[in-house]
């Protein structure tokens, strides 16, 4: 007669306990650079009431002249333009816990929460990213890698050759690439040579230095395109900060809470010509 046994998966199944985790096994999450590399200068202009930001512009005046000792200069004059900051996007992410969810899993609402606000983020970028449309006209500012999707260095010199013509600073300019082009950059010799290098070790550490002069930033949202900007190309203003407000739903019936999280904000490019895609 065979000896019966006791298994974990039959005789005893009932009698195995479970448990469940604290720790979170985290979501791999996009990076979101463009949100913090863009211009704020006007946000605090917004704080108080009102809908639009005007910004306005004054041209510089043309060359200056030399003058005789007896003669009379001629007064210039040049014309203000304006361009419009709307707060006009509320961005929202709400979710609805019922009371029993709560009370009977483990703490994970603090967690919702979390997601909710990178969702608002995410959307946030996402629109600077659609309102960014570099200059299409000579000299055009959307240009194509020189060899399908690889960026190389007359890529970024291309870019950085186009900021110049411009007179845009060679201060505060950024970059921000997709996985692909941004791996391509350690095949570019003079960004990883230790000859080259002032102090660092990209080839080890995984982190680029500046690409002549841009600080290069990563996402994967970008696709193939990656973008070369100054970070007064475009600006963003937010009127009301991130707001989270949480809301018993026991007035509708509803043994539960819902959070609401909402920012009220606006986005607007200000220059074509300070910013340069390469796709």
């Amino acid at each position: 007669m065979a000896d019966n046994m006791h298994r974990t998966s039959s005789e005893v199944s009932v009698l195995v306990p479970q448990q469940w985790s604290q720790k979170w096994y985290e979501v791999l999450l996009a990076e979101l650079p463009f949100n913090s590399l863009v211009s704020r200068d006007y946000e605090g202009e917004i704080k108080q009431l009102g809908d639009t930001v005007r910004i306005s512009t004054i041209p510089e005046f043309d060359e200056a002249i030399e003058l005789a000792e007896d003669a009379k200069a001629d007064a210039s004059a040049v014309t203000a333009t304006q361009q419009s900051l709307v707060i006009n996007k509320r961005i929202v992410k709400d979710f609805i816990v019922t009371s029993k969810a709560q009370m009977q899993s483990i703490p994970f609402v603090d967690k919702l929460r979390d997601m909710a606000i990178y969702a608002i983020q995410k959307k946030m970028q996402a629109i600077i990213i659609s309102l960014t449309v570099p200059s299409a006209s000579a000299p055009d500012h959307q240009i194509s890698y020189d060899s399908g999707t690889t960026l190389a260095l007359a890529d970024i010199l291309e870019a950085k050759e186009l900021k110049d013509a411009q007179n845009v600073p060679l201060s505060n300019r950024h970059s921000v690439l997709g996985s692909a082009q941004l791996n391509d950059v350690y095949n570019i010799t003079g960004f990883i040579s230790s000859d080259f290098l002032v102090s660092g070790a990209p080839l080890s550490s995984g982190e680029l230095p500046p690409l002549v002069g841009y600080m290069p930033h990563f996402t994967t949202v970008v696709g193939n395109t990656s973008y070369w900007f100054h970070s007064s190309y475009f600006t963003m203003a937010t009127q009301q900060e991130l707001a989270i407000g949480e809301y018993d739903l026991g007035v509708d019936g509803v043994r539960g809470k819902r959070v609401n999280v909402d920012v009220l904000a606006g986005f607007l490019q200000l220059d074509n010509k300070r910013v340069v895609t390469i796709s």
